[in-house]
């Protein structure tokens, strides 16, 4: 996969997972174990929307890579912090933000290409 179709699948995949943690953020939390936290899932559901749209459709994608990148690392912190505080769940909460880490690796490697495009 070239650089390019890297950064756009990021994009829809940003775009696409926003807009899942919008529509069933009460859903995320009851899985999750994560009760009284739906705005803040409702939160990051808008940013991805916001940082999916900002990479499909500029030119110049970097500042939205960087901004993914940043995003989902701070996710995957929150994820491990809520892990260790809260028992119940906190398998699932560290198997996600473990992948989420993964995709934070992805994310910079596509930022880090060369002109960001």
């Amino acid at each position: 996969m070239d650089d390019a179709r890297l950064q756009r699948a990021l994009g829809w995949g940003s775009l696409g997972s926003g807009l899942v943690l919008l529509a069933f953020a009460n859903r995320v939390c009851r899985l999750l174990q994560l009760r009284g936290r739906s705005m803040h899932v409702r939160a990051a559901g808008l940013r991805d929307v916001v940082i999916g749209l900002g990479i499909v459709t500029r030119r110049d994608r970097r500042p939205w890579l960087w901004a993914r990148s940043v995003s989902d690392a701070f996710d995957s912190a929150w994820l491990w912090k809520t892990a260790r505080e809260r028992p119940r769940g906190a398998g699932r909460r560290a198997a996600l933000a473990a992948g989420g880490l993964g995709l934070t690796l992805i994310d910079f490697a596509a930022v880090l290409t060369p002109k960001g495009s």
